[in-house]
């Protein structure tokens, strides 16, 4: 315990610069994106509902609704955040497909993004048009959606450009017993602060063990391939289970709750910046909740290109790379952020045997995303996701061991 502690104050001493200076200067734009991947509805309707809320506050009228309705409108409430919405992919929606051609949230690197460029230019081709025969759609819209955010990946800078968006926060649901899960990039002090308050406010109507952070191994900003990654900050809110293309308004109001949670932080920061908080701060008081870091779940690093996170990945059918060979074992249904260890059971083979874990990530690991309906297509990535139990310092967003 004093070792952990050693550690702790160590890499918030060495941080300290950096974090300061992030938090000394305001959001201003923040984006809320749905639909990236088309069939995973709650997003879409949260970002509808933001729109709706718009109209009314540009109207100054108050939603209807029951006396105890606690409906939030994020402009009267949050008025010093220009929010905007984006529905990133409105083909697969329409199609209520998690996507057309590709998964849309692994073509947001540098190197995919300049490829979808060149092609389009050796095609005489500039807007990408008329160039959806060679390209997948996702390619050409993660383009376009990188282009609408000052394209801070392939700008005139090189890459690591000025982004139009501070902030990119990407609603997902899972098929997986994940519950409310906040997932941000190592390194990033700001998002690392939100998640903590956001867990913080969460866990007394949902309760710890329905509400998680998921730190994504540290990686530059010109290799990340998921959408948020546009914004100068990226984030991701993820709730399950629910189905694909269905609506559940529990779900519905946990990702409300937590990107509610997010806003309300980012809006707090900088009213203390503009009125010059002498007193107690949003970060006095998160340091006084979590003293010893923040409590989050370590993602194993991504190994195939396809992946955001490490994966055990289950064998797939010759003639159908989206089909298992083997299916995930009943005991670890609905069984995420528990251990699996070297020798339990982990799949069953179309013959009934069962395969056990190799101890591959180690002889204990957690799990996360089992049997989420989006990884059995290859383009995603397949299989079930691996971490371990952490903490991190909320003022630098780094990793602390345990």
């Amino acid at each position: 315990m004093m070792f952990r502690r050693v550690v702790f104050f160590l890499a918030s001493f060495l941080h300290a610069g950096v974090a300061s200076s992030l938090f000394s200067t305001p959001v201003k734009t923040v984006t809320i994106s749905g639909g990236t991947h088309g069939n995973e509805y709650t997003g879409i309707w949260c970002i509808k509902a933001i729109e709706k809320q718009r109209e009314l506050f540009n109207a100054n009228a108050e939603a209807t609704g029951a006396p105890d309705t606690k409906v939030i409108n994020v402009f009267k409430e949050y008025p010093s955040l220009s929010i905007d919405t984006l529905l990133a992919n409105p083909k697969a929606y329409m199609a209520n497909r998690r996507f057309i051609d590709t998964d849309m949230n692994r073509e947001f690197s540098i190197k995919k993004l300049q490829h979808t460029t060149e092609t389009c230019s050796e095609e005489n081709d500039a807007s990408c048009d008329s160039s959806q025969a060679s390209l997948p759609y996702e390619s050409i819209r993660a383009k376009e959606i990188e282009s609408m955010f000052g394209a801070p990946k392939t700008g005139s800078t090189g890459g690591d450009g000025d982004a139009n968006s501070d902030i990119v926060i990407d609603l997902h649901t899972t098929t997986a017993n994940m519950g409310i899960t906040l997932i941000f990039t190592e390194g990033d002090a700001l998002m690392s602060a939100a998640a903590a308050y956001a867990l913080h406010k969460c866990k007394t109507e949902y309760g710890y063990e329905h509400v998680h952070i998921l730190l994504l191994p540290k990686t530059e900003k010109n290799d990340r391939t998921n959408l948020p990654s546009v914004g100068k900050h990226d984030f991701t809110i993820e709730v399950g289970p629910t189905p694909q293309g269905v609506l559940r308004h529990d779900i519905v109001e946990q990702t409300e709750a937590a990107l509610h949670s997010l806003l309300e932080f980012l809006h707090l920061s900088n009213m203390e910046l503009e009125n010059k908080t002498t007193g107690a701060t949003v970060l006095d008081r998160l340091r006084s909740a979590f003293p010893n870091g923040v409590p989050c779940y370590q993602s194993a690093p991504a190994v195939g290109a396809k992946e955001l996170h490490g994966k055990i990945q289950w064998p797939t059918l010759d003639d159908n790379p989206n089909f298992p060979a083997a299916m995930v074992h009943k005991s670890l249904q609905d069984r995420d952020y528990q251990p699996l260890r070297t020798g339990d059971p982990l799949f069953v083979g179309l013959d009934g045997s069962v395969i056990p874990y190799d101890g591959s990530y180690g002889d204990e690991v957690l799990l996360m995303f089992v049997n989420e309906g989006g990884y059995y297509y290859s383009s995603s990535g397949t299989g079930i996701g691996v971490a371990v139990f952490s903490r991190y310092d909320f003022e630098t967003g780094i990793n602390v061991e345990a």
